[in-house]
């Protein structure tokens, strides 16, 4: 499983990549959402998830980019410290198959994604 993960925030970041890749995943990381643009183009990824809140562009353009400028169908799981149910609607409008709110359970996020890959 070949995973983007867009966080800003270099620890959480980094226990990510850490996770996924005991897992046997393959892990691109991006701290920004321009780098995350430009590694779903150049790298293709099986999964995608992204914090809403980052530099240069934020979740829903990393969202809109893959759905609308891409035309992929690659899974999104997005994560986030809102709450807020209209932000929420919104990202499954742009076409983000998942939400995590932030703090969240590490296995569950990891689970949450292989089940993504497997469902498309």
């Amino acid at each position: 499983m070949k995973v983007l993960i867009a966080e800003d925030e270099p620890l959480l970041r980094r226990l990510l990549i850490d996770k996924f890749s005991r897992n046997d995943c393959t892990v691109i990381s991006a701290e920004n959402g321009l780098a995350a643009i430009e590694s779903f183009d150049n790298l293709q990824p099986d999964v995608v998830i992204t914090d809403l809140n980052m530099p240069y562009a934020g979740g829903q353009e990393l969202i809109l980019h893959i759905r609308e400028s891409k035309f992929a169908d690659t899974p999104i799981l997005v994560l986030s410290v809102t709450s807020n149910e209209h932000t929420i609607n919104d990202v499954f409008r742009l076409g983000a198959n998942d939400f995590v709110e932030k703090p969240f359970r590490m296995n569950e996020l990891l689970l949450r994604a292989q089940r993504l890959i497997h469902l498309n």
